[in-house]
């Protein structure tokens, strides 16, 4: 008599089916990472934009406590009218010797046909103005003030010294910080820096007049005079062509670089410097450009 006996196989994974499994988990942990890194991405984006608004009103708090808008320190920019020179400015001797920011004056004539410019280079903004007059970063022997404060600003970019009226930094960031870049206190070269150590911009610019070179009376928007990296004054796509009321109204811009650390205009960022940052090749310096300026966060206000 004989049984039939059932025989049970037992076998693991074949090669191929573990490479699939491989394979599978694989693609899952990269979707992962990828949403993980867009989140964060995110994250910082809003972050980013929260310090911008507030940052635009403290300089909105500037303008309604003393009557105007922080004053454009000259950064010393090659083909500016401040080419070579400090941001700051020895006036007097001996025990009477302080400093003060060396800042654009629109009664002299240069000054004003530079911020009336529409070419490149572009370099219409100051690193230095928000350190100075929103945190009052300076030192005693310029803003009169002995740390974080200073006492009350002048139209043309000096603090009085024969006051007792004085202010607070009206940006506390909660992340980044006023740096001193280069030199020591007396050269003025400090900075409000965001949370990556990128510098903030302030940008000033003067509407063309009809005695300015250049001007167009049938162009109103060319008159505007917008620094580059703000865009268009009308509205992109849209037919017929709208105008963009916030930028035509706009006196000032603060500009974050954002998360690549580069701005969007040229040549104050080289085409070579963008794509070293971005990590990708351009034909033209346009088109650098205009991806940088994709990352960079814009506040304007009047």
């Amino acid at each position: 008599m004989h049984r039939n006996a059932k025989t049970t196989r037992h076998h693991g994974f074949t090669l191929i089916e573990l490479l699939i499994s491989i394979l599978i988990i694989s693609i899952l942990i990269g979707l992962l990472l990828v949403g993980i890194r867009q989140a964060v991405n995110a994250a910082n984006k809003t972050a980013g934009v929260q310090d911008m608004n507030s940052l635009n009103i403290a300089i909105q708090t500037f303008k309604n406590d003393w009557g105007f808008l922080p004053p454009l320190v000259k950064d010393g920019y090659p083909g500016t009218p401040g080419a070579g020179q400090d941001p700051l400015v020895k006036v007097g001797s001996g025990r009477n010797l302080h400093y003060n920011p060396n800042v654009y004056d629109l009664s002299v004539a240069t000054d004003l046909e530079f911020m009336q410019d529409d070419s490149d280079p572009d370099y219409r903004f100051s690193v230095h103005s928000l350190a100075y007059y929103i945190m009052g970063a300076l030192g005693e022997e310029a803003d009169y003030i002995d740390g974080p404060g200073a006492k009350a600003p002048l139209p043309n970019g000096a603090f009085n010294e024969l006051t007792n009226k004085s202010y607070e930094p009206l940006f506390d960031p909660k992340t980044g910080q006023v740096s001193q870049t280069a030199g020591d206190a007396t050269e003025g070269r400090i900075v409000l820096q965001d949370a990556r150590g990128n510098a903030y911009r302030y940008y000033r610019w003067e509407h063309a007049t009809p005695s300015t070179p250049g001007y167009d009376a049938n162009d109103p928007i060319a008159n505007l005079r917008l620094p580059n990296i703000l865009g268009d004054a009308l509205l992109p796509g849209v037919s017929p062509a709208t105008e963009n009321v916030e930028l035509r109204n706009a006196g000032y811009a603060i500009v974050a670089a954002g998360r690549d650390g580069v701005f969007g205009d040229i040549p104050v960022e080289s085409k070579d410097s963008i794509e070293e940052a971005l990590g990708k090749s351009f034909s033209l310096p346009e088109e650098a450009e205009d991806a940088a300026r994709q990352d960079n966060i814009v506040e304007v206000g009047r």
